[in-house]
């Protein structure tokens, strides 16, 4: 179980008696994770998570905190955290930072259907526009600079052909993200990370099914929209013991994200070259938590062959595109 800070009943009656949002009735560690200390927090008013930041520091989390935030005041559908009684959205515990969100309703689901994808699509887009007129900028950390960085690190751990293959990849990133058409791209504070598991869906296997809520935005960054939905849709839509698109998961996902934020000739022609970078980034993490793991981290990392598999398919697939009438 990743809990690495443990948090007494008493040190959380204590911890709300800063904010507003009743008293202590319960606490439940919440066994999944491997970057922060998370609890289920009941009281009288309401559920909510704990969060305890074991990797952030208070100086790097008002971004995180401040777009959920953000977003959840424009409608979105995102765990919004709380404030305390002087207004802070950060508190502190057994000294570290903390944060007290909403708990979302619905459950976690690993097989999304149609109405799932259609849901996220739809739900993505609205987040998107909701966030151009956030006001803090911070860089993907899980960029470009990034990846040259970890390419170093686990080379001396991989075959060549691995390295090569990265290395090259790495490369046309670099050339296309130096392009005036990447530049030109719409950019704003994006999940960056909104795999399945970031989020908890209502009427899961139903024509009614939907996602109920968003949460995990601790790999945030400010990225061009079409990276953001390359990222969502390598996981969301894909057979995952080949890393291909469903056909009918990827056009039902893109069709309604399309619906809500048109997307445009200039993302057509980087839609490949998104789609491989989205691939990319999760590759490389994978490659440097197996081979490079945090002493601290309990659970067993990803396998990065998966993420292997998934950008060559990007190289040569068919690209799914909205099918507008």
């Amino acid at each position: 179980m990743a809990v690495f800070t443990e948090i007494t009943e008493q040190r959380a009656a204590a911890l709300l008696s800063d904010f507003s949002i009743g008293s202590l009735r319960s606490l439940r560690p919440i066994a999944s994770g491997i970057e922060n200390t998370n609890y289920f927090l009941d009281t009288d008013q309401g559920r909510w998570v704990l969060t305890v930041f074991e990797r952030l520091s208070a100086k790097e989390l008002p971004f995180y905190l401040e777009l959920c935030d953000h977003l959840a005041a424009r409608g979105c559908r995102v765990a919004r955290p709380q404030r305390t009684r002087s207004g802070a959205l950060l508190a502190t515990v057994c000294g570290k930072p903390c944060s007290i969100a909403n708990r979302l309703e619905g459950e976690e689901v690993a097989d999304m259907g149609l109405p799932e994808c259609r849901s996220m699509g739809e739900l993505l887009a609205q987040m998107h526009l909701a966030a151009r007129d956030f006001p803090i900028f911070q860089e993907n950390l899980r960029g470009l600079t990034w990846w040259q960085m970890a390419a170093g690190k686990v080379k001396p751990y991989v075959p060549a052909s691995i390295s090569e293959l990265y290395q090259t990849e790495i490369a046309h990133q670099a050339q296309v993200m130096a392009s005036p058409e990447y530049r030109s791209l719409t950019v704003s504070a994006c999940h960056c990370d909104l795999f399945r598991n970031n989020t908890l869906i209502a009427g899961a296997g139903t024509p009614g099914a939907h996602v109920a809520g968003v949460f995990d935005f601790y790999f945030a960054g400010c990225v061009p929209w079409l990276y953001d939905l390359a990222v969502t849709m390598n996981d969301w839509c894909i057979d995952p013991a080949s890393g291909r698109f469903i056909p009918e998961k990827a056009s039902a996902f893109i069709n309604a994200y399309d619906a809500v934020r048109p997307l445009t000739d200039t993302e057509k022609d980087l839609w490949r070259d998104m789609l491989r970078a989205g691939a990319l980034r999760f590759w490389m993490s994978r490659l440097y938590d197996f081979y490079l793991p945090r002493k601290a981290a309990l659970l067993t990392p990803h396998d990065p062959t998966h993420f292997e598999r998934v950008l060559k398919d990007r190289l040569i697939c068919e690209l799914p595109w909205p099918s507008r009438n």
